[in-house]
């Protein structure tokens, strides 16, 4: 066992005898347990041996991570690559073809986000009340044709337009990624999993450089060409997702009766639910009760900061360390590279470590980096590009706040909740990050670069206090269940997989 997952979700101590309630369930009133489609699995096929070493287990992770994970790493990568293209097409030529000003292609880098706020409540909404795979796949779909549509506007106007409409359709994303991955996987699998798709941030970069540097070679029509290339790709992606992805194991096709109960029983310990309920005003209340749910928005919003500068920015910081435009597209593609290189490092502190130290570990790095192109002389354009490089490793912290949500926060109302205010701390960082590349500040954006350091030291300090939180409730429960607090050890018959919150399952323990 490695110290990632020995440190993951600590048991509780076994100070008294548990007590399992055969044949009850803890649900508020009102709640029809009878419609949970894992529950009715597992009662019909209660006397299925499960064993997590088995080889059966084993071969149905594999068959699982080849069916989910390319469809979660195909979405994630499009949405960014789709957001990311403005970059690029910045410096192909959209600037003088639609006439735009300095401060309008700022806006145009903020206003997607306005479109994330717009969708944010519509799509959490729906999510709860639709499949999540077919909606998922719909939007994918929808998107795509508006990515493309950037292809004939001829004006600031036409841009914000298809810009909104961008981000109010794909706001979807990131909400439904985080919660398949915790319906399909274990705690101690979490991690590794949301790397991989995850890495999409480095991937993205690496294929949005590539592409554009093809596309570059046309003589004509280049960033058109770019938008409605990246518009087909994802329409068609989005077509295969509403036929082929399945939100949890009860959805799946592809696996049998006796496989959809293996899959059920792996994740049973998680205890966050595999399944989607109708919306629980009380899991909502709790939600707001919970210190940790202001500490994603203010982690995103520090995190988003940057992002949204750099996504709109990158190649043009890049073009100002002297680089002309055939060149920026193919070096766009270095600081991807480092990204995903970082991200599987990080992932292996985290093994050796926590979830906190390691993002806390990437954090460092960011502001190393963003310190170099601020302390490093103008005259040495090399080493500032190092250091552009080596800030590219913050996103990666990201992955560990996404990891302690899919572990660390049951009930499907309050995950939902939670990914609704992951999203709009992103957005609002991300609308704030453009408008501090000034013109005026070119090319050096001095006041930017200080701006993302800032964000960064202060992000380090929130994510390490977000991880002593979950080491300081996991040593009170210990310490109440040593202490025969009978709450602590009274358990209801299949209750992983009822619409319970993390308060409300004394046996939760939380990722560190």
């Amino acid at each position: 066992m490695t110290a990632d997952e020995s440190k993951t979700a600590t048991p509780a101590p076994a100070a008294a005898t548990d007590t399992i309630l055969k044949g009850e369930v803890l649900a508020d009133p009102g709640v029809d347990i009878s419609k949970d489609k894992a529950l009715q699995l597992l009662s019909r096929h209660n006397d299925i041996p499960f064993d997590p070493d088995s080889a059966e287990a084993k071969r149905v992770l594999r068959k699982i991570d080849w069916r989910i994970m390319p469809m979660i790493f195909a979405i994630y990568l499009l949405q960014l690559m789709d957001k990311n293209s403005l970059s690029f097409a910045a410096i192909m030529g959209i600037r003088p073809d639609t006439k735009l000003t300095a401060s309008q292609y700022s806006w145009l880098g903020s206003i997607v986000y306005f479109g994330y706020l717009g969708g944010e409540i519509p799509a959490a909404y729906l999510m709860q009340r639709v499949p999540i795979a077919k909606y998922v796949g719909s939007m994918c779909m929808l998107w795509g044709i508006v990515v493309a549509m950037h292809a004939v506007c001829k004006d600031f106007g036409g841009l914000a337009a298809v810009r909104f409409l961008l981000g109010m359709i794909e706001v979807c994303t990131a909400p439904a990624a985080i919660y398949i991955t915790s319906t399909w996987y274990t705690k101690q699998e979490q991690v590794t999993r949301v790397a991989i798709w995850y890495s999409t941030s480095g991937w993205a970069q690496i294929f949005g450089g590539f592409f554009a540097w093809c596309i570059y070679q046309a003589p004509r029509f280049r960033w058109q060409a770019l938008f409605i290339f990246y518009g087909a790709l994802t329409f068609i992606t989005g077509a295969i997702l509403f036929f082929a992805l399945a939100a949890s194991p009860t959805e799946a096709r592809w696996l049998t009766e006796e496989e959809k109960v293996i899959a059920l029983e792996r994740v049973r310990s998680n205890k966050t639910g595999t399944e989607v309920w109708k919306f629980n005003p009380k899991q909502l209340k709790e939600t707001l009760m919970d210190v940790r749910f202001y500490m994603i928005f203010m982690l995103l919003v520090l995190t988003g900061l940057p992002n949204g500068g750099v996504t709109a920015f990158g190649p043009t910081i890049i073009a100002g360390l002297g680089f002309n435009t055939e060149k920026t597209t193919l070096m766009s593609m270095a600081p991807g590279l480092g990204q995903v290189i970082g991200t599987f490092l990080a992932l292996a502190v985290s093994k050796w470590t926590n979830r906190t130290v390691a993002g806390v570990y990437t954090l460092l790095l960011a502001c190393v980096g963003v310190a170099m192109m601020l302390g490093i002389p103008a005259e040495n354009n090399v080493a500032r590009y190092g250091g552009y490089i080596l800030m590219f490793q913050f996103p990666v912290s990201v992955l560990f706040i996404i990891a302690f949500m899919t572990a660390g926060v049951a009930g499907s109302t309050k995950k939902f909740a939670f990914g609704a205010v992951y999203q709009v701390g992103y957005a609002v960082g991300n609308l704030i990050g453009p408008q501090t590349f000034r013109g005026q500040d070119a090319p050096n954006y001095y006041v930017a670069k200080y701006t993302m350091l800032g964000a960064l030291i202060i992000t380090t300090f929130v994510l390490l206090s977000y991880g002593l939180i979950h080491l300081t409730w996991n040593k009170n429960r210990d310490k109440r269940a040593m202490q025969g607090d009978q709450a602590e050890h009274v358990h209801y018959e299949n209750e992983e997989f009822v619409d319970l919150t993390d308060f409300q399952l004394k046996s939760f323990r939380y990722p560190l």
